[in-house]
């Protein structure tokens, strides 16, 4: 064989060698590419478990794609649904939700807790133990009144989470950390006295007004009716006295 040709031998099988190898990874996605693209991570921790990091037992683990999602999980008769909006992650994600009675705190000022949950981030198992954007979360349960809290549970105790919109049956609130959070039912004392307030003014009685009136005071309304009076007297004598002959 020609020399030349001996020594271009070696060459022309890697330079096929790594045009087999370009078209591989053309038709072949890999698993960078993939998790941008639907790509679905191994579910866990599973439903039944534990989470690192997360107090309690595994409620719900479901994953969240980058174009958003929600979760949802029920404990006793609260029923919890987070929501993830598009964007927040640039790859799936499992948000995990537990039950963490046992990490319940009685508040020290009264109140009974509704439920209490932790909630955590995890990628491929692993959990999210930085910041995010905001999730928001919704809790539901007849046990919920106006005057309930929404409290993240802490080493030092409870600690209210501000910014939560409670109702009736109703409490919201965002997150951007893994948190416990626990629902607090008001006192009966309290639940009375925010409903009184939510009532307004309406049923208050008003100094200096009379009964069976709209609750302005009667005073200006006597002037004004005795002056009327006086002008019609006056009016009726100067008549009178017009007519009288000369």
């Amino acid at each position: 064989m020609d020399p030349v040709k001996r020594a271009m031998l070696p060459l022309s099988l890697l330079a096929a060698s790594l045009g087999l190898a370009g078209v591989v990874c053309l038709t072949t996605p890999s698993v960078a590419f993939a998790a941008g693209n639907g790509y679905t991570p191994a579910a866990s921790p599973t439903t039944g478990g534990t989470a690192s990091g997360l107090a309690g037992t595994v409620i719900t683990s479901t994953t969240i794609q980058p174009s958003g999602g929600t979760a949802n999980g029920t404990i006793g008769n609260a029923t919890i649904t987070a929501t993830v909006k598009a964007g927040t992650f640039t790859g799936p994600v499992q948000l995990v939700i537990t039950n963490a009675s046992s990490s319940a705190i009685t508040p020290t000022g009264g109140g009974t807790p509704v439920v209490t949950f932790g909630i955590g981030v995890f990628e491929n198992g692993t959990k999210d133990t930085g910041t995010f954007p905001a999730i928001t979360v919704t809790v539901t349960s007849p046990s919920i009144t106006a005057g309930s809290t929404v409290d993240f549970v802490t080493g030092a105790g409870l600690q209210v989470v501000s910014g939560t919109a409670v109702t009736n049956g109703s409490a919201t609130f965002t997150f951007t950390s893994d948190p416990t959070v626990e629902v607090v039912a008001a006192t009966a004392t309290a639940a009375s006295a925010t409903s009184a307030s939510a009532s307004g003014s309406s049923g208050s009685a008003i100094a200096g007004a009379t009964s069976g009136q709209t609750g302005k005071p009667f005073l200006l309304e006597e002037l004004v009716a005795v002056g009327l009076l006086a002008l019609g007297v006056l009016l009726l004598v100067g008549l009178r006295l017009r007519r009288r002959p000369a």
